[in-house]
């Protein structure tokens, strides 16, 4: 039977970390609250041209050597121009027509597309289009600040907590980042520590399920086969990471005889807490629910440690953009 292995910390020597430093300005929020405006706005009919931005609909038919293809034809079809759903070059080609008009567009598809058939192949598009809508955002008025929960104080209140929750966002995002970055030093740092196969094999299960509810999922997983679905190869480097991480923190955890430091529990459950309209009573869930208050701890723990490693590092601060701070990273966690 597998045996958790011994694990022997490895010391951080030299570790430099990246710490990005950014405001919310007035422009952040005016950004946000455009986005917000569109999500409640509407699609209105546009008597002009086709422009990005704009929803178009159409008929097309695509050819390849003068003959249809599979996938290449429609009819009342909505589009947004700027998506980027289509092959380069076809909602270019859109912008500029107006309702009733005709055009041909002749287009190829990238050398990577994943038909076989249709890779690099040069095709034509007969398209006809039948109306453009524009976005018409929602009025800045009581009824907006009333959807993202602002009850009293106008524009000014809506404007004062959008930014709070901007704020907040950001300051989760530059800690996620400077935490990835301790995270990614202490798994090079322990790249030899042996992963037992059975908690191998225990977060790939994790992982899987975990896709599959976040693809639609929950309730069918008993009339699939997710194992073929969701081969375990598609989860093998990231489990491995993930245990590997788990060990090694464990390890840290009960070298330096942390705890979870109570206040910090409380204040972020609270943090959490604020962005919903009855702030007690989501404390008040929290703490009578042990598996929920767990998960906090966890989390504390681990910036606890991520704290700890970070006494003898060297930080490096580098200004930039509040989108910028907030940007996902592409690497895979």
């Amino acid at each position: 039977f597998e045996v958790f292995p011994e694990v022997e910390i490895a010391e951080l020597k030299n570790l430099e970390v990246e710490r990005l430093s950014a405001e919310v300005g007035d422009e952040d929020v005016d950004g946000i609250i455009e986005v917000f405006r569109k999500q409640q706005g509407s699609w209105e009919t546009a008597e002009r041209a086709a422009a990005e931005g704009d929803k178009v609909n159409i008929d097309y038919v695509g050819t390849k050597d003068g003959e249809p293809f599979d996938g290449g034809s429609a009819e009342d079809s909505d589009l947004e121009l700027g998506s980027g759903r289509m092959i380069p070059g076809f909602e270019d080609g859109i912008a500029g027509m107006r309702a009733g008009e005709e055009k041909t567009l002749q287009l190829s598809f990238p050398e990577d597309y994943h038909a076989e058939e249709l890779k690099g192949a040069d095709v034509e598009f007969k398209i006809t289009l039948n109306g453009v809508q524009e976005m018409v955002p929602a009025a800045l008025d009581e009824e907006l600040f009333a959807k993202y929960g602002v009850e009293e104080g106008g524009e000014e209140q809506f404007r004062k907590e959008v930014a709070e929750n901007m704020t907040r966002e950001l300051k989760n995002a530059v800690e996620a980042k400077v935490k990835q970055q301790v995270m990614d030093a202490l798994l090079r740092a322990h790249d030899a520590v042996e992963v037992p196969r059975a908690l191998l094999q225990q977060e790939i299960g994790a992982m899987r399920n975990q896709m599959f509810q976040q693809f639609g999922g929950a309730g069918a997983s008993q009339d699939l086969d997710l194992n073929s679905l969701l081969p375990d190869d598609m989860f093998s480097e990231n489990a491995e990471k993930r245990v590997k991480l788990g060990l090694v923190m464990a390890e840290l955890i009960s070298k330096e005889e942390l705890q979870a430091d109570p206040d910090r529990v409380r204040a972020a459950i609270e943090e959490m807490a604020s962005t919903y309209q009855d702030p007690q009573e989501v404390i008040d869930y929290y703490y009578s629910n042990q598996q929920q208050l767990a998960a906090v701890e966890s989390k504390v723990l681990e910036d606890q440690v991520v704290e700890k490693l970070l006494e003898g590092a060297k930080i490096n601060e580098k200004s930039c953009s509040y989108q910028e701070a907030i940007a996902q990273d592409q690497a895979p966690q």
